[in-house]
């Protein structure tokens, strides 16, 4: 007897999943991994380039992270998975036009623009957001052409997690040590060319706090051209945070902590890059002349606990200016705004509930739609803390489907869909065509002595996947 209820084999679940990161290749694998589900799974990334920021924000001198991708790629030859590159979802084809040929849409978009410091000074040149240089020297198309002048003396960094540490050890790199990396080719050239001298890493609550993770900083103490330092009285703790010190179990306050104090002795050195650490301080102004930065005002915190226990910070006074030639905002992401979703605007992420999507102001679900990664939870946790993350939201969608809460659509296929897309003049990219990309990089990179040579452009890419189309 042939079986059309939803998730059955004569009526597979079909489901779209938008962005191709870590999260979004973890839902997909636990949807076609599921017992007793058939299912169908097409991914859809605005790049021609799948694995997010495994590929564009993984920092390039941490290659045994990236290789994580192996596993993305055994999903992606999985019965079942489609991957639709080079598609941007609110501008090539709508939310709703997906939905209609979906059954359910999974949002696994990432957070893709920077929390602002709100503070004056902020438009001046010499004032970069993490995600621009980050995406700079990772060989992001969007951000290939970024200016950046590393001509200055002094560097400050506001925040201090583990994309701020990326950005202070990129910055401290010798060539030696870039040629290891997959930094991209013109980011190497100009990062080789770099005069700065000092980088403060400034966080505003103190050492315990601090969000940067014991990877984070692991090759900190190797690194060729630099010193590490920090004052020692930056880590003298208040009554509160000494008395969380002894109590804490947490493995990662402990050691980084362990890291810190083997640092303290540091002194700067003749002919090497510092990076220095500094706690308690907030940004309140940034400093410039003629459009440019020439400094950033920085006020001392107070830390202090509140009558329910909690760790607050108490701002001192005006502060004081410490000169820098750039300035670099990592104090966290947000979801970027797409047609067809609602952000919370105090958490930074796609407004939800355990990762069914909510309407923001009426509180209630909206059917059909799912979120993953830190569209659903807010830029934390690192690479691994995507799977859970992810199989959480797929056990509120198995539990809504048990339900009968999944609308069946009209199926489509993979034939249908490559149709639709052709019928845009869309130039899609599917998951053979990636690893003819992947393939050049590789080759390219090995010529070099490097880990791979990214290619830095949408055009190059499709080129590579077909040369005579594009000759």
């Amino acid at each position: 007897m042939t079986d059309y209820s939803l998730g059955s084999k004569d009526r597979p679940l079909k489901a779209a999943i938008i962005g191709s990161g870590p999260s979004g290749f973890y839902a997909a694998e636990g949807l076609l991994k599921k017992e007793g589900l058939w299912a169908e799974v097409d991914m859809f990334e605005y790049l021609p380039t799948p694995y997010g920021l495994v590929r564009a924000g993984v920092a390039p001198d941490h290659q045994s992270i990236k290789s994580i991708t192996g596993i993305y790629d055994r999903i992606a030859h999985l019965p079942n998975f489609c991957f639709w590159g080079n598609v941007d979802i609110g501008q090539d084809i709508s939310v709703d036009e997906l939905e209609a040929r979906f059954d359910l849409i999974i949002f696994a978009i990432g957070a893709q623009s920077d929390r602002a410091m709100c503070i004056k000074g902020e438009e001046l040149k010499g004032c970069h957001s993490a995600t621009a240089f980050v995406g700079w020297y990772n060989g992001h198309p969007d951000f290939r052409d970024y200016p950046i002048d590393l001509s200055g003396k002094r560097a400050v960094i506001i925040g201090m997690g583990n994309v701020a540490t990326d950005i202070a050890r990129i910055l401290a790199l010798s060539p030696a040590e870039m040629a290891k990396t997959d930094l991209a080719d013109y980011a190497v050239q100009a990062l080789s060319q770099s005069q700065l001298e000092e980088i403060e890493i400034v966080a505003r609550r103190g050492p315990l706090q601090a969000a940067f993770t014991p990877v984070g900083v692991r090759k900190f103490p190797t690194l060729e051209n630099a010193t590490i330092c920090v004052d020692p009285a930056e880590l003298k703790l208040e009554a509160v945070s000494q008395t969380l010190l002894e109590k804490t179990e947490d493995k990662r306050i402990l050691r980084n902590m362990e890291f810190l104090n083997r640092i303290v002795d540091n002194q700067p050195v003749p002919n090497k890059k510092t990076i220095r650490f500094i706690f308690r301080h907030s940004p309140t102004e940034i400093i410039g002349k003629n459009g440019v930065v020439q400094g950033i005002r920085l006020a001392r915190n107070e830390l202090f606990e509140n009558d329910c226990g909690d760790l607050k910070i108490s701002p001192g006074d005006a502060g004081e200016i410490h000169k820098a030639d750039l300035v670099f905002n990592s104090i966290g992401y947000q979801v970027k705004p797409l047609e067809g979703i609602q952000i919370d605007e105090r958490k930074g992420v796609i407004a939800n509930r355990d990762g069914r999507l909510i309407d923001r102001d009426t509180r209630q679900i909206i059917p059909n739609r799912y979120v993953v990664g830190w569209a659903k939870r807010g830029a934390n946790g690192v690479i691994g803390t995507n799977k859970p993350d992810s199989l959480a939201t797929l056990e509120c969608l198995f539990e809504d489907l048990s339900q009968k809460k999944i609308t069946d659509k009209s199926p489509t296929t993979k034939q249908t869909t490559e149709q639709w897309l052709t019928s845009k003049d869309i130039r899609f990219v599917q998951f053979e065509d990636w690893k003819k990309i992947d393939q050049e990089e590789l080759s390219h990179g090995d010529r070099k002595g490097k880990p791979r040579e990214k290619i830095t452009t949408v055009e190059q890419m499709l080129a590579t996947i077909n040369p005579a189309q594009w000759s």
